[in-house]
């Protein structure tokens, strides 16, 4: 069987007593014709050393030392020496199952997919606290999978639990210098697929961390998301306009997400900025207010609700549900992406 070349990119920045458990993984996939490009991103502390002795001791291994850009200039700095025909992504403080990209190949070939992806375990340290297990395969076309992308149920923005054909990365890279590149360019990618195929099988483990990027909870994180919101939502607007009622429920469920942060971490300097872009939400809600609250759960539907009602004297109560509800999920007891 001619199996063709994965490439393998990880972007690897002051992860030291990860990054171990995160290689392992990937060099003991069943999947054996890969070639993994570690991207020491300017990392201060052993990352770049660890990652030297992997290429000592494995020829399937590439290292990428490079002056600190941020993940994005990473991943884009990988891709311009990767060689494979499939290209797959893993965030270097998390780690994957024996078999995972050896299922995304074979759903990838089987399927004729253009993407190809599995679900994942989602981790806080080592305890698990959601799982979509059911080995369920769906077949999507583009315009179905970008449907299923903006609804954020059974498929997410996220890089890491995918498998894609290198064509599809051609002329389209990571935004640099912004979190949340996955939201900016993955729907660029399903734009270009003729075919999507999902097994709810979980392979991938994300492992959440306080101290990561997105965790750190920072002003400069939530303003590159209100960026890279509006800038997906009005190009989708302009270019796709098949689904544009659920562009709108995506934008409205992100920005609910969006002031759940804002009210639990304080970060009121983003509060002037936020009004602006929620007068996008009242006016999605005027005109396709129903098809939005038909979709939503009853946590994002509550939450909208107060704030809708009134933002400003909803605060308090909005990041008590908020607390409420996260300790809940953490608990197990709730399927909810917060």
């Amino acid at each position: 069987m001619n199996n063709k070349l994965i490439s393998i990119i990880v972007p690897i920045y002051k992860v030291e007593k990860y990054l171990t458990k995160c290689v392992d993984s990937i060099l003991e996939q069943t999947y054996k014709n890969i070639e993994v490009i570690l991207v020491d991103d300017g990392s201060p502390d052993k990352c770049g050393e660890i990652c030297d002795n992997y290429a000592k001791k494995d020829n399937r291994v590439k290292v990428i030392h490079k002056k600190n850009g941020g993940l994005s200039d990473a991943r884009n700095s990988a891709l311009k020496i990767a060689k494979g025909e499939y290209i797959g992504f893993v965030d270097s403080d998390d780690y994957i199952a024996k078999d995972m990209y050896e299922t995304l190949y074979d759903l990838s070939e089987r399927y004729k997919a253009d993407i190809s992806i599995v679900s994942f375990y989602e981790l806080i340290g080592d305890r698990i606290i959601d799982v979509k297990d059911s080995n369920e395969v769906e077949i999507f076309d583009k315009i179905e999978g970008m449907k299923q992308l903006l609804e954020d149920s059974k498929i997410q923005s996220y890089a890491w639990n995918k498998l894609f054909k290198r064509n599809l990365l051609e002329n389209i890279e990571f935004p640099t210098g912004r979190t949340f590149e996955d939201i900016a360019t993955t729907f660029l990618l399903f734009e270009k697929c003729n075919t999507i195929v999902r097994k709810e099988t979980p392979k991938y483990y994300y492992v959440r961390r306080e101290d990561s990027i997105v965790g750190q909870r920072t002003a400069k994180t939530y303003n590159d998301y209100m960026d890279v919101l509006m800038d997906k939502y009005l190009y989708i607007q302009k270019n796709i306009p098949e689904i544009k009622q659920h562009n709108d429920y995506n934008f409205v469920i992100s920005m609910v997400w969006l002031y759940t942060i804002l009210v639990r971490y304080d970060i009121e300097e983003l509060m002037p900025k936020y009004n602006e872009l929620f007068l996008t939400v009242e006016d999605i809600m005027r005109k396709n207010g129903k098809f939005v609250f038909e979709k939503l759960d009853y946590y994002n539907s509550a939450i909208l609700n107060m704030i809708l009602l009134d933002k400003e004297t909803s605060k308090n109560a909005v990041k008590q549900f908020y607390i409420d509800y996260k300790a809940k999920r953490e608990e197990g007891n709730f399927k909810l992406q917060i």
